[in-house]
C-alpha cells in the first residue's frame, strides 16, 4: 500500500522522510505521531493546522506561499508534552480554529521576514508583537523594552531603521 506526503510517495509502514530526515517509522502522524488513516501522512488535528488558508501578502504584495516541509519541520519541533509550544515562550498553545482570536492561539513565524525556511511555530500574540522584525532586533527590542520597565533607559541604537508599516 503507497501513501502520500506532499510531494512523495511512501510505502504504508516504511519511514517519512522530509529533507533529509526521517520523521517518523510506522504509520504515526509525522508530526506528533498519533493514529493515522494508513493512507494519511499527517492526523487530523495536525492536518486542520497545516491546511490553513493563508491570508497574509508578502513584501511585493503579492499572496503568500508557504513551504509545507518547513511548517511540518516547525510543528514537529513545537511537539511536546501533547502540545504544540511556542518557540518564543515555551507555553502550550491554543489549536482550536475557534478560538482564532485568543493570545495563546497557534501560529506561524518567520525567525527571518519573508523566508519560508525560517518558520517556527509561536503564540499569535508574539507573532504580532514581532511582525517584521529579524529575529536579532526582536530579542533586542525585548530586551531594552525590560530594561525600561525596570527603571532603565532604552538604548536607541537597536531601534531597527527603515522599517514602516504595510
Amino acid at each position: 500500500m503507497v501513501a502520500q506526503i506532499p510531494g512523495r510517495v511512501r510505502e504504508v509502514g516504511s519511514p517519512v522522510v522530509l529533507g533529509d530526515e526521517p520523521e517518523v517509522s510506522g504509520d504515526g502522524c509525522v508530526v506528533c505521531s498519533a493514529e493515522i488513516h494508513p493512507q494519511a501522512y499527517a492526523c487530523k488535528r495536525c492536518k486542520r493546522i497545516l491546511d490553513r488558508v493563508e491570508t497574509r501578502r508578502g513584501s511585493s504584495g503579492a499572496c503568500r506561499r508557504f513551504d509545507r516541509e518547513a511548517r511540518l519541520r516547525a510543528m514537529r519541533d513545537s511537539w511536546r508534552d501533547g502540545a504544540f509550544h511556542c518557540f518564543y515562550t515555551g507555553i502550550a498553545l491554543i489549536e482550536d480554529g475557534r478560538r482564532w482570536r485568543d493570545n495563546r492561539y497557534l501560529s506561524f513565524e518567520h525567525l527571518t521576514p519573508d523566508d519560508e525556511k525560517s518558520v517556527v511555530v509561536t503564540c499569535y500574540l508574539v507573532n504580532r508583537m514581532k511582525t517584521d522584525l529579524t529575529n536579532e532586533q526582536f530579542r533586542a527590542m525585548v530586551t531594552e523594552l525590560a530594561k525600561v520597565f525596570a527603571g532603565s533607559i532604552f538604548d536607541e541604537r537597536v531601534f531597527p531603521e527603515g522599517l514602516t508599516a504595510r
